[in-house]
């Protein structure tokens, strides 16, 4: 392609691949890189994230000035070197990337809200410092201080919990839900909303327009797994959002775009 590339999109797994799909609607030049080949689509870059030979071949792709780079990356495993592979190593290495000599691109780096202790509850806005007290959120954390030495603009977004219809319907398993304690609270945002609110930052990036430098990436329906279990169940009433427990909020909502999913309940209830 001789136009550079607008949108950089490092791991386009489900949601980089929606992602791609909806700022590719909207006229944008978008790039993805995964490290399965998909030989039927030009715009589609087979790179591994963990080698540094890779990182060679990205300096050489052709940006445009104004180009946007978003990173979603996931670990092979629950453990703590694959999370230390995935998040720290790729995010440092994206650091060196983007801060490169007339490379200063914005990055969109998405997080996770367990960056946040197990001892760490009420409402945990933005403005409230996380406290990691188990590998997986130190790491996850290493990672987000690897972000903010980028001297361009970026956005950290801390999704909650991703799900869909399907995955929803996984909680009527008894199996599955013997693995949840009903008192806990869930703290969760639908895929599609999550593409919506990815799609947006990446538009105000592109536009030079300010973005939060951290946003929490959650829904309107903080609520007991208990509820959840009711509704699904058709014993249960409307959905109450909890008032204690561990609560994901976002200062920045009103910012976003509209839910399409404010609740879970909004996925249940749907024909």
């Amino acid at each position: 392609m001789s136009n550079p590339w607008e949108i950089l999109i490092l791991g386009c797994g489900q949601l980089g691949g929606n992602l791609k799909t909806a700022l590719e609607a909207e006229k944008i030049r978008v790039a993805g890189v995964r490290r399965t080949k998909m030989p039927n689509d030009p715009t589609m870059i087979s790179l591994d994230l963990d080698t540094s030979e890779s990182w060679d071949q990205l300096v050489q792709l052709p940006l445009a000035p104004h180009a946007v780079i978003i990173a979603i990356v996931t670990p092979d495993a629950r453990t703590e070197d694959a999370y230390r592979e995935r998040y720290v190593c790729v995010s440092e290495r994206l650091r060196q990337f983007a801060s490169l000599p007339g490379r200063q691109h914005p990055v969109i780096w998405v997080s996770s809200t367990a960056v946040f202790g197990q001892h760490q509850s009420g409402l945990l806005d933005e403005s409230v410092a996380v406290e990691p007290d188990h590998w997986r959120g130190r790491c996850v954390r290493e990672a987000e201080l690897n972000i903010e030495q980028i001297k361009a603009p970026s956005t950290i977004i801390r999704f909650t919990g991703l799900y869909t219809a399907k995955s929803l319907i996984r909680l009527k398993d008894s199996g599955m839900r013997e693995q949840l304690n009903p008192e806990t609270v869930s703290n969760r945002i639908h895929r599609d909303d999550a593409v919506s609110w990815l799609q947006a930052l990446a538009s105000d990036h592109l536009d030079g327009k300010h973005a939060p430098r951290l946003i929490h990436g959650v829904d309107e329906g903080s609520v007991r797994y208990q509820q959840i279990f009711d509704l699904l169940d058709g014993t249960g009433t409307r959905i109450k959002p909890a008032v204690t427990g561990r609560i994901i909020q976002s200062r920045y909502r009103g910012q976003m775009p509209a839910l399409r999913y404010p609740t879970c309940e909004a996925v249940i209830s749907s024909p």
